[in-house]
């Protein structure tokens, strides 16, 4: 298991990483088409909004995954270590609720919706766009099997 999240990590990664790359060189081409040559690119546009969705689906359930998201521990810390567990399995269940009704559900709701639809700009499936919702959501549940594991299993620390 420790195998597969290291590949599933790094593949995470390079994704994430390549596609900022790509992202600012794209932003200077635009700024410079629309600066320099008065004509701005409507293609490099609408590619940076949808590169930009792609980016955030990938990197929040990556920053998930390594346990470096956002969270309110203020309340987990005033409880006692023995029932620490309790509150972070709570919060696992919210997080699973989340990924199987908006992630997964509605990411396929709104990819079958989009069938048939194409960008203006890129003339791109729209589907594509919706597509990040679903692999997301497999990632966020891949690594809240990871977190859950974790837990149950004493002393072994997967996320590091």
């Amino acid at each position: 298991m420790i195998l597969l999240r290291k590949a599933v990590d790094r593949v995470t990664a390079f994704l994430t990483c390549t596609l900022m790359i790509v992202m600012v060189l794209i932003a200077c081409w635009q700024v410079f088409t629309r600066f320099v040559l008065n004509s701005p690119s409507t293609v490099s546009e609408e590619f940076l909004r949808y590169a930009l969705i792609w980016l955030t689906m990938l990197g929040s359930a990556y920053a998930y995954g390594k346990k470096k998201h956002l969270a309110v521990v203020f309340v987990a810390r005033k409880i006692p270590e023995k029932y620490q567990i309790v509150v972070k399995l709570l919060v696992e269940a919210v997080v699973l609720v989340f990924i199987v009704v908006i992630l997964l559900f509605g990411g396929t709701q709104a990819y079958q919706n989009a069938v048939g639809q194409v960008s203006s700009a890129l003339g791109m499936p729209m589907q594509y766009l919706y597509l990040s919702l679903i692999v997301s959501g497999v990632l966020f549940l891949f690594y809240l099997i990871l977190h859950v594991k974790e837990y149950f299993t004493k002393g072994e620390q997967i996320a590091e």
